[in-house]
C-alpha cells in the first residue's frame, strides 16, 4: 500500500476551481488564491470516462470543473496528485517518474506558505 505523505493540498478542500490556464505545454489550475501548476499533463475523470491531454473533449472536461467545489485533495507518494470534486469528477497528475515531462511533475503555490514541488 502506498504511503500517504503530508498533504499541502488539503487547503483546497471546500474551495472551488476558479480558472484553468493553458500555458503552451502545461496547465495551471487556480483555486481563488492557491495555484497548482501541472507540468505532467493532468487527466480528468468524469463518471466512467477519462480524458487525456491532446484527446478530443479534454479541454472541455477540464474547463467544466471551473466553479466546482473540491471535496478532497491528496498526494500519494510516487503515484499521483488527486483532486476530487463534489460531483464525483476528479483531476489527477501522475507522480510516476516515467510520466515526467520535465524535472518536476507539479508545483503548488499558496503564499505565504512555501512552494511545494513534486519531482
Amino acid at each position: 500500500m502506498p504511503h500517504q505523505i503530508a498533504n499541502p493540498l488539503k487547503i483546497l478542500e471546500g474551495s472551488q476551481l476558479s480558472s484553468v490556464e493553458f500555458v503552451q505545454d502545461y496547465v495551471q489550475l487556480h483555486f481563488d488564491g492557491p495555484k497548482l501548476t501541472a507540468i505532467t499533463h493532468p487527466r480528468v475523470h468524469v463518471m466512467n470516462q477519462s480524458f487525456e491531454w491532446g484527446k478530443q473533449e479534454y479541454r472541455n472536461a477540464l474547463c467544466e470543473r471551473i466553479g466546482k467545489l473540491v471535496s478532497h485533495a491528496s498526494t500519494i507518494q510516487e503515484q499521483e496528485i488527486k483532486i476530487e470534486f463534489e460531483d464525483g469528477a476528479s483531476i489527477s497528475i501522475s507522480l510516476n517518474p516515467d510520466d515526467f515531462r520535465a524535472a518536476e511533475a507539479a508545483v503548488f503555490d499558496n503564499p505565504p506558505n512555501p512552494t511545494v514541488v513534486w519531482q
